[in-house]
């Protein structure tokens, strides 16, 4: 990764599970979101600091490398560059809980088929607004209910199905996330209070962040750091996956 005016410039790891979304700010190395790790990303943000920026270099460097991308976008203008480049964006109610009940049945079958086994293929679902998802309804008759709550069978069973979930929320929005929040790595950019930034990140110092969009602290396993994420343009995305 290069950086120019404050942005991190996207370099090409050549896999498509390593995804470099992540610099840290003090040497300038990167920090890469390694989804056989950590198999799944939250992303939450003030509006303005990053949140849609990430998702899109996700399936942009994702789709990149052959994984089967699919993106839900509430907010209907954020992934036009992905959608002219072939990945398949959900925006209608009835489409987007299609989308959900698709990838959980996928989900479903692969996990039999592998009985056991490492996936030897991968399929992602980003989400610009993973929140909205409780007013989306799936299922009928006894097993009707919100696509939010058919993703948290993803979040706990995904990593052995090489089914991936990408997705933004709003920063007060950790608490109705929670099944979700606990099976992925966590980018906090932006400012975020006390009580918000413990409950996204974990106990622990405040350490400090880069100010402005797309700096913030990544939290997995090793607990929460500071880094700035990569950038790349709308136009950009859709080279990634074009070229």
């Amino acid at each position: 990764m290069t950086t120019t005016n404050s942005l991190v410039r996207y370099a090409d790891t050549g896999r498509a599970t390593l995804v470099p979304l992540l610099v840290d700010p003090a040497t300038e190395r990167p920090r890469n979101l390694d989804l056989e790790v950590t198999p799944h990303l939250l992303v939450t943000a003030p509006t303005g600091f990053g949140a849609t920026s990430a998702l899109r270099l996700v399936a942009a460097h994702t789709a990149r490398h052959g994984i089967d991308v699919q993106i839900i976008d509430f907010k209907r203008i954020a992934f036009r560059s992905l959608q002219s480049a072939g990945l398949r964006v959900h925006r209608d109610p009835e489409d987007i809980a299609q989308a959900v009940t698709d990838f959980v049945t996928g989900m479903e079958i692969r996990l039999e088929e592998l009985d056991g086994r490492a996936p030897e293929t991968r399929r992602l679902l980003v989400v610009d607004g993973l929140e909205r998802l409780r007013k989306t309804v799936v299922g009928h008759g006894p097993d009707r209910g919100s696509a939010l709550a058919a993703l948290e069978r993803v979040a706990f069973l995904g990593r052995a199905a090489g089914y991936h979930l990408a997705a933004s929320a709003s920063p007060g929005a950790s608490r109705t996330l929670r099944s979700i929040h606990d099976c992925s790595a966590v980018l906090a950019l932006g400012p975020h209070g006390n009580r918000v930034r413990a409950e996204l990140l974990g106990a622990g110092p405040r350490v400090p962040a880069p100010a402005g969009p797309g700096g913030g602290e990544f939290a997995d396993y090793d607990g929460p750091r500071p880094v700035r994420t990569a950038f790349v343009t709308d136009d950009e995305a859709r080279q990634l996956v074009t070229r």
